[in-house]
């Protein structure tokens, strides 16, 4: 990471239980990303894209860092849910760790809602 990331609340802990997370995601252009539990990890797997595979770190509240284990990528990003009123998980954001990422990498256009199970 560079020395411009946001400010962090190490102490903070998710919302939800990680398994609570995982599912299939849906962005009305991309497709499907998938976040399945591995573990004690998350793993997010962009369904079209194979090199688009990595883990989630947590970073603060329900925000983590998914780390592409591509390192080559250099595109590490910061993915955040949104929940309901009830807990359920509305939607996820991504956004670029470093300033510098690649500008193709446009995962911050995605708009991933939960896709029913």
């Amino acid at each position: 990471m560079s020395g411009t990331e946001p400010k962090r609340d190490a102490a903070s802990k998710p919302s939800l239980p990680l398994s609570r997370y995982a599912g299939t995601y849906r962005d009305g252009w991309y497709g499907d990303v998938d976040l399945a539990l591995a573990g004690d990890a998350l793993v997010m797997r962009f369904t079209k894209t194979a090199l688009l595979v990595g883990e989630l770190e947590h970073w603060q509240h329900d925000t983590f860092i998914v780390k592409w284990r591509d390192r080559s990528l250099n595109a590490d990003a910061f993915v955040t849910f949104a929940l309901t009123p009830d807990g359920g998980i509305d939607g996820v954001k991504m956004e670029a760790v470093s300033p510098l990422t690649d500008f193709s990498c446009d995962f911050h256009d995605l708009k991933l809602k939960p896709v029913a199970k």
